[in-house]
């Protein structure tokens, strides 16, 4: 059965065979089509090109404007300050003094004292920077003091 189906099908397309009837760009048109040329090929990649090399530069110039407008100078300022690295000595020293001591070496401003402060005594040898110092001091004691910048 197969076979003469297939030599049927053999026949008709034998029989009704012309020339030039079938023709791929023919058949596109017939189907109002337009048979894919090889540009589009390019022009999509050069319009994917395009919006790559747009968006890049779009993200160079961001940056650039983001990074002019940040105040580099006073973080870095600021940051010296917190981080240079001191040694400090305690003697069984009530925390207003320690507090006080700690303002005039490293220069910076403790804030959230515990309102019973003179109840606190500390005795310490401390080598770093002024932040890890009140750091320090908050685990001792159990208080919330920090460094203000």
């Amino acid at each position: 059965m197969d076979n003469s189906l297939e030599t049927q099908d053999i026949q008709f397309i034998t029989k009704h065979y012309r020339k030039g009837c079938f023709n791929v760009n023919k058949g596109w048109k017939r189907l109002s089509l337009a048979r894919p040329s090889w540009w589009r090929s390019y022009r999509v990649a050069a319009a994917i090109g395009g919006l790559v090399i747009l968006s890049a530069t779009a993200t160079v110039i961001y940056h650039q404007y983001e990074l002019k407008n940040t105040p580099v100078e006073t973080v870095q300022e600021n940051a010296r300050a917190t981080e240079e690295v001191k040694v400090i000595d305690f003697e069984d020293t009530p925390l207003p003094t320690v507090i006080s001591k700690i303002k005039e070496v490293y220069g910076v401003e403790v804030v959230n004292i515990p309102d019973n402060a003179d109840g606190y005594h500390l005795s310490l040898h401390y080598e770093g920077n002024a932040v890890d110092l009140v750091a320090t001091i908050n685990d001792i004691l159990e208080t919330q003091m920090e460094v203000e910048e």
